[in-house]
């Protein structure tokens, strides 16, 4: 079972303010500064497609992976009521697949941070090196480590109304700052106004921050070139005043 094997069916209508279509252009923008337009592009942890799709959409072809089987189900249901043409895959970030030349490859909402040592952050870019042809462009966000320790941890309520259904969502944070961590405890409450029935939920996230010189030093492990670092739809400079930060990254060689 994986950490959003309860979590999934509510996923979507949790994040449903999330601006898909925005941080995708947004990616692709940055994809075209690094000469990177069209081509194949792999969603490493692709969650519910909504990325993908919208990926999909713009004109690349996509392949997704999830570690989540009702995340990759989600997914695949989505593309086939889209009329999408997307292989999506239950498989672990950390251990490269079939998957190959690829122009791009992408990977968001934090993946990074859910890999919790530098061995496992490796292991990961080295699944994306992978699947990448020479000279592609790998881009990824994160947990940014100077936000996280300026801003310290604080619990968090979010209740998000669609009848019948009402989600209310509690996050409390344990930080451990030696081992550069965030555990972040979910208790889920969803109910069906119309049933009067209540389900509640509960699962444990545990997350890395990362600062630039860890993530670059990962990146030349595993063979990819020196990173650019910005704050997550910035390109300035990652702050203390935002948790999520991204970083673009080449493959070593030439296409």
């Amino acid at each position: 079972m994986t950490v959003f094997a309860d979590y999934a069916p509510w996923y979507d209508l949790l994040y449903r303010d999330k601006d898909y279509a925005a941080e995708t252009s947004f990616v692709e923008a940055r994809l075209r500064d690094q000469g990177v337009s069209s081509g194949k592009l792999l969603d490493l942890g692709c969650g519910t497609g909504l990325h993908a799709l919208t990926f999909a959409r713009e004109g690349w072809s996509v392949a997704g992976i999830d570690l989540s089987h009702e995340m990759v189900a989600s997914a695949r249901a989505r593309a086939t009521q889209a009329g999408l043409s997307i292989p999506f895959r239950q498989g672990d970030a950390c251990e490269p697949g079939p998957e190959r030349d690829f122009d791009a490859v992408v990977s968001l909402f934090h993946v990074a941070s859910y890999q919790t040592s530098r061995d496992a952050l490796t292991a990961m870019f080295r699944t994306a090196h992978a699947a990448l042809k020479p000279g592609g462009v790998f881009f990824f966000d994160y947990w940014y480590g100077g936000a996280v320790l300026a801003q310290g941890v604080e619990t968090r309520v979010k209740v998000i109304e669609q009848k019948p259904l009402r989600l209310t969502r509690i996050a409390q944070s344990d930080h451990d700052e030696q081992a550069a961590t965030v555990t972040v405890n979910y208790t889920l409450f969803c109910e069906d106004t119309d049933r009067a029935t209540i389900r509640r939920v509960d699962e444990a996230h545990h997350m890395r921050y990362w600062f630039p010189f860890e993530i670059d030093a990962a990146l030349a492990a595993s063979g990819f070139q020196p990173a650019a670092h910005a704050g997550w739809l910035t390109q300035d400079a990652p702050s203390s005043r935002s948790w999520a930060a991204y970083t673009v990254a080449r493959k070593s060689g030439t296409p």
